[in-house]
């Protein structure tokens, strides 16, 4: 099929930067639904039902619902060519279910065109409707008048930073440009398919990186500590960088930012250690103890 190894395939796919943010990932409020389509069950991307409990119609229906999110994940052609990767057996390595937009009987079909020497094409995503989403608009608008990944979540109205670099990364690709590109590159594209009608642009230096390199969560200052809070859009509208205190009304931590990194804080590394005056307290020995040669 490639030159590429099963064990590369499959690096290359859960190593990727953007691994957490497939569409098919549990969604962190709901671990049973979709990360890209909430209102999908994780089973919509499992094999056809072989007891022939489930309908054609409603197979077929969940088929697609599964491929739109295949569509728009930011590790759509990782995920198809580790899913197209053959065994040692010559076998696929994912036989069945959705991977990469493609359902198994598509990869099993490709699969014996490969064997036949001819093309395998690479799924290509359907660029005009994906961008005439609610999700999408929203974010193309937020992304033409600011940047930082606060800023976008909130004008975008989405319900974390992390849901809205995902959608981010999705219109990058939409838009055919690399994942490199910058912020001024994907509103000039945006603009060339009519996308920015009515919208003012504000433009920036033209280094600023459409996709936001890392999620983070925030640094607020609240009764003058500097805290790290969860990057939910209820807690930073609610103002909880205010200096009142108040946590936002969020649909609760995610996962993830329970397993932070530790930041460096200006002053941190600058804390002196002051002695008390006057001597220590006395140490009292409440337990005498006895030699050990004794005690032996």
């Amino acid at each position: 099929m490639t030159g590429t190894t099963l064990n590369d395939a499959y690096l290359e796919w859960t190593e990727h930067r953007f691994y957490g943010y497939r569409g098919c990932a549990p969604d962190v409020d709901n671990p049973r639904r979709a990360a890209g389509n909430p209102e999908l069950s994780l089973d919509a991307w499992l094999g056809e039902d072989r007891d022939g409990a489930e309908p054609r119609n409603v197979r077929e229906a969940r088929e697609e619902a599964a491929k739109e999110v295949c569509l728009n994940c930011p590790v759509m052609v990782e995920c198809d060519r580790y899913a197209n990767s053959l065994t040692r057996d010559g076998k696929l390595v994912e036989p069945t279910g959705i991977r990469g937009g493609r359902t198994a009987l598509e990869r099993h079909r490709l699969l014996v065109k490969a064997r036949r020497g001819e093309p395998v094409p690479v799924p290509v995503p359907a660029p005009d409707r994906q961008l005439d989403t609610v999700q999408k608009r929203a974010i193309l608008a937020a992304l033409a008048v600011c940047w930082e990944p606060v800023e976008v979540m909130v004008r975008a109205e989405m319900p974390d930073v992390r849901t809205a670099n995902w959608q981010r990364s999705a219109l990058v690709r939409l838009l055919g440009l690399p994942k490199t590109a910058t912020r001024m590159q994907v509103l000039e594209a945006a603009r060339a398919r009519g996308r920015l009608e009515g919208i003012q642009v504000v433009a920036d230096d033209g280094t600023v990186p459409a996709i936001p390199p890392a999620t983070e969560d925030v640094l607020m200052e609240v009764r003058g500590q500097m805290l790290l809070w969860p990057s939910k859009r209820a807690e930073v509208a609610s103002g909880a960088g205010d200096g009142r205190g108040g946590r936002g009304r969020g649909r609760g931590v995610r996962a993830r930012s329970i397993r932070r990194s530790f930041r460096a804080v200006p002053g941190q590394t600058d804390l002196v250690v002051v002695q008390p005056a006057g001597p220590l307290a006395e140490v009292l020995d409440l337990f005498a103890g006895e030699p050990l040669g004794a005690a032996a």
